[in-house]
């Protein structure tokens, strides 16, 4: 069994790479079929289709009668659908932001600029999505092949679609128009739900009306290129407390969010022996004719660090609703006079704070939603956490995992005296037996699992 288990992954990555190219030409072509033939036109095509392969039998006269009569519909709905005769200005408007999982309506307006009315017309929206590399392909089938049977191991191209509307993101419905009046103007409301977090391409506008046969549709295509941020999905927190006392701060509320050694500016007094050079005021020495520095004092106050794993092992869903808890946990009300630094890594380490007038919700939000896993190594990450140790009161975890270099940076973080609320988003039904670091406070060390995620947050 062992060995069977084993052969799976190459048999599916084998697969994956071998189809890759031929099925982005099939999704192509189905895209386009899906937009030009309609209900009854697909009916016809499938009994084409059927009389095709039954027809291998010479002997039956009425199956090739089959096959010419739909060959026929087909060839004539096509030539009468060959092309829509309209002039026409259309717009979108897009709302600011949209969330994950959550539908939306936007408007469409069309403007008919010829003379003639435009009748029976059905708007559709069409999102840009890159096509996925090769390799990428092989990681997706790979990963999602682990759950199923053999057989849906063997068919790879149910898993290229999976992906493709995955990159798309967002599924917009067609949306009928009526009538149109020469050189009127109409406001059509289509609507759309986004499947993931992250940027939506919206790119062409396509007017369509059935062709006389009602077998398919003369289309006329408009790009209007846009992009829409989607957010992640959020869910409400309970209250996290979190003890910690106050922190010195290396240059106020000014200098939160960066790297430095000024502290908020009080005075000027005169120079006395052993100060910087750099806190000289040059203005103040030239109108009193002796040396002046400026004064400082330090301030204290609380910091929260929210560390975020990007460095995921496992199903894209982990690190999708790791997303999730971070920026449920970002909008979790907070005191004032507290800040929050978000900090994870992609190519390198980022640190961004919000709280006291450095940044809002929103705006980490708007990160968390393009945030994407990190190829380095979970080091970085701690590293960062345990430069900024000094001057955090508490931090939150989110973490993909719970090996060693996750728990000695734990271990560290509480061995400077940092109150810790640890999340492990692992599989449904696994458990993680051994806490480590955090088995002396068990009640902020939790184990959740995607489907569970909305249920854990809102327990105390």
């Amino acid at each position: 069994m062992a060995e069977k288990r084993g052969l799976s992954p190459v048999l599916s990555a084998a697969i994956a790479t071998i189809g890759a190219p031929a099925f982005a030409q099939i999704y192509r072509l189905d895209r386009a079929m899906r937009r030009k033939l309609t209900p009854a036109g697909w009916l016809i095509f499938f009994t084409l289709v059927a009389a095709a392969i039954f027809g291998l039998n010479t002997q039956e006269t009425f199956i090739y009668q089959v096959f010419s009569l739909c060959a026929g519909l087909l060839a004539v709905a096509f030539a009468a659908s060959w092309r829509l005769g309209a002039r026409a200005r259309l717009s979108r408007a897009l709302p600011e932001v949209a969330t994950a999982g959550e539908e939306f309506t936007y408007a469409v307006t069309v403007t008919n600029l010829g003379a003639n009315d435009l009748s029976d017309l059905e708007i559709e929206e069409t999102l840009a999505a890159t096509r996925p590399a090769r390799a990428e392909f092989v990681r997706y089938k790979v990963r999602e092949d682990r759950t199923r049977n053999v057989f849906d191991r063997l068919v790879g191209y149910p898993r290229w679609v999976s992906l493709m509307r995955w990159k798309t993101g967002a599924r917009v419905e067609r949306a009928s128009l009526g009538s149109l009046p020469g050189r009127a103007t109409w406001t059509a409301t289509l609507t759309c739900m986004p499947l993931r977090r992250g940027e939506l391409r919206f790119d062409t506008l396509t007017l369509s009306r059935n062709e006389p046969l009602g077998l398919m549709r003369a289309l006329w295509k408009h790009r209007v290129p846009e992009t829409l941020l989607v957010m992640p999905r959020t869910h409400p927190v309970a209250p996290i407390d979190l003890p910690g006392t106050r922190r010195l701060q290396p240059g106020g509320v000014a200098f939160a969010g960066r790297v430095g050694d000024a502290e908020e500016f009080v005075s000027l007094r005169d120079y006395r022996a052993g100060d910087s050079p750099r806190r000289i005021h040059w203005k103040a020495w030239a109108r009193t004719g002796r040396p002046v520095v400026k004064e400082y004092a330090d301030e204290f106050f609380v910091r929260h660090a929210l560390l975020l794993d990007t460095f995921p092992s496992g199903d894209a869903v982990h690190f999708e609703a790791a997303i999730s808890l971070a920026a449920s946990l970002v909008l979790m009300p907070r005191s004032g006079e507290s800040l929050l630094d978000l900090m994870f890594v992609e190519d390198r380490a980022y640190t961004l704070t919000r709280g006291r007038g450095l940044g809002a919700a929103t705006d980490l939000l708007r990160v968390l939603a393009t945030v994407t896993p990190s190829q380095g190594r979970f080091e970085t990450l701690a590293e960062a956490a345990l430069l900024n140790a000094a001057r955090i009161s508490g931090g939150i975890c989110v973490f993909l995992s719970w090996d060693k270099p996750r728990r000695d940076l734990v271990a560290r973080l509480r061995g400077l005296g940092i109150a810790l609320r640890v999340w492990i988003v692992t599989d449904e039904g696994e458990s993680v037996r051994d806490p480590g670091p955090m088995a002396g406070d068990a009640r902020n060390f939790r184990v959740v699992a995607p489907a569970k995620l909305a249920a854990e947050l809102a327990r105390p």
